[in-house]
């Protein structure tokens, strides 16, 4: 890795495991852009990440802010060596679990309301597009294969789900539609480098969870996936999945959680297959 003709490195993990290296540009505005100044945050930004994962450590070659002018150059190449990593964190199973668990937790305070809160809930006027999940279930850790997509994923959770493990991401932008945000998916799939196409491939359910939440208007609603888009979706081996979430009036203190929704989706899809 050079920038500026300058070697910064020369990273490498071995027979097996995931290197990436990524560059991320950054701009705020509007009221996320004043709440950076204030808090002394830069406004816009470049970074240089190179980093990867084996043997179950993550490791971080690279990190450093890029400026306009800079040159990056990425040399691929075989070496019987490479250069210690400046930073590696062993991954801990209890740990990651619980931050997920305190992630999942703060959002579920956020966009679930309490029972008290649900009687005052005004349900959306419009049904509307929400998002795409990708959903993914192996009898392997899928935590290579979420590595892989690096920045340009949410992790929603990775782990153990009952005796398989399950991986569910969003994308790391504002969906636009569902047909936009799947090719996203698509796009991301086909440039998976060989040992996480793997995993992808030997998963036993890989779909696009595409999310609408009903309301009292229009009468009716259409969401439209281009012909195309169906095609790629099938080449790399996923399916698509709609969930309707009831309109809020509707909701009742026994309202199943999204974690459970997503468990029961799981198990009719077993059952069909």
């Amino acid at each position: 890795m050079f920038v500026n003709d300058e070697k910064l490195c020369r990273a490498g993990v071995g027979d097996d495991g995931v290197l990436d290296t990524i560059v991320t540009w950054v701009k705020l505005t509007g009221e996320a852009a004043e709440e950076a100044r204030r808090s002394n945050v830069p406004v816009e930004e470049t970074t240089l990440h190179v980093g990867g994962l084996s043997n179950r450590t993550h490791q971080r070659w690279v990190q450093r802010m890029l400026t306009v002018g800079d040159h990056v150059t990425i040399a691929v190449a075989s070496a019987r060596n490479a250069d210690a990593p400046s930073h590696s964190r062993k991954q801990n199973r209890k740990q990651d679990q619980e931050r997920e668990r305190q992630y999942f937790l703060r959002l579920k305070a956020k966009y679930e309301p309490s029972p008290e809160r649900r009687v005052q809930h005004r349900p959306s006027p419009e049904t509307k597009f929400l998002n795409v999940d990708l959903d993914v279930w192996s009898r392997v850790p899928l935590d290579g294969l979420v590595t892989a997509f690096g920045r340009k994923v949410v992790v929603l959770y990775v782990g153990k789900e009952g005796r398989q493990h399950g991986a569910h991401l969003e994308v790391g932008v504002s969906p636009v539609d569902a047909d936009r945000t799947i090719r996203r998916f698509v796009a991301l799939v086909d440039t998976l480098p060989r040992s996480p196409r793997k995993i992808w491939d030997s998963a036993r359910v890989r779909q696009f969870n595409v999310g609408i939440q009903a309301g009292a208007a229009p009468p009716a609603y259409e969401l439209r996936l281009q012909p195309a888009t169906v095609k790629a979706v099938a080449r790399i081996g996923a399916q698509i999945a709609f969930r309707i979430y009831a309109p809020a009036e509707q909701m009742t203190d026994q309202t199943i959680s999204h974690a459970t929704r997503a468990e029961r989706t799981h198990k009719d899809v077993e059952e069909a297959q």
